[in-house]
């Protein structure tokens, strides 16, 4: 009977793939293993030189174990929750004839980087960004007053349903600041990043 033993080579391979696989970065590895980082990049890339004694080995193993089961039970969580139990339902808003200078002093008081922008029949009609708002500061400071939230109009935010997973929600936050969360059509909260920040 013959058992397999993975040579110095094929560990150090598997630790290199699994770490990139895990987005890890060789100093973030160091410091979950307790080794240098040069220990690490050695490891990866000159092993036989190295030549890394079991405890070494282990350690760099069981820091990636370590690591993928957080990151899964991170995925669960998300994948537990709903957007209806993050939601924040007090949303603030502006109407498209409201000025620039009211959005901009809604954004600095509630630290705000975009508003949903509604009709008045609370219909989603478009986002204004603080990046947008800043431009016309900077540019057209003494036109903030008359300038109309319709004419720095950008697309609305993304809608969900209550019930949709967090995990389904969090690839939309990469591209937008905040999610709209609708029941039977009618809108009812909002998700922001920082709300998912808060539970991972």
């Amino acid at each position: 009977m013959s058992i397999a033993i993975d040579s110095l080579e094929e560990m150090s391979l598997k630790i290199k793939n699994a770490r990139k696989s895990l987005g890890l970065s060789q100093k973030a590895l160091a410091k979950a293993s307790g080794m240098s980082q040069s220990t690490i990049a050695r490891t990866e890339s000159d092993v036989k030189s190295l030549n890394p004694s079991y405890r070494t080995i282990y350690e760099m193993v069981e820091a990636l174990n370590n690591h993928d089961t957080e990151e899964r039970r991170k995925g669960n969580q998300l994948d537990f929750k709903k957007a209806y139990e993050l939601m924040h339902k007090n949303i603030v808003y502006i109407y498209p004839e409201d000025t620039a200078e009211k959005a901009l002093d809604l954004m600095k008081g509630g630290d705000f980087s975009q508003l949903a922008v509604f009709n008045k029949k609370k219909n989603v009609v478009g986002t204004i960004r603080q990046k947008r708002l800043l431009e016309v500061a900077t540019q057209l400071p003494d036109r903030l007053g008359q300038i109309k939230v319709r004419e720095l109009l950008d697309a609305a935010l993304p809608q969900v349903d209550k019930n949709t997973p967090l995990s389904k929600i969090k690839p939309m936050l990469e591209n937008w600041d905040a999610v709209l969360v609708v029941e039977e059509s009618k809108i009812i909260g909002i998700i922001t990043v920082y709300d998912v920040f808060k539970i991972l």
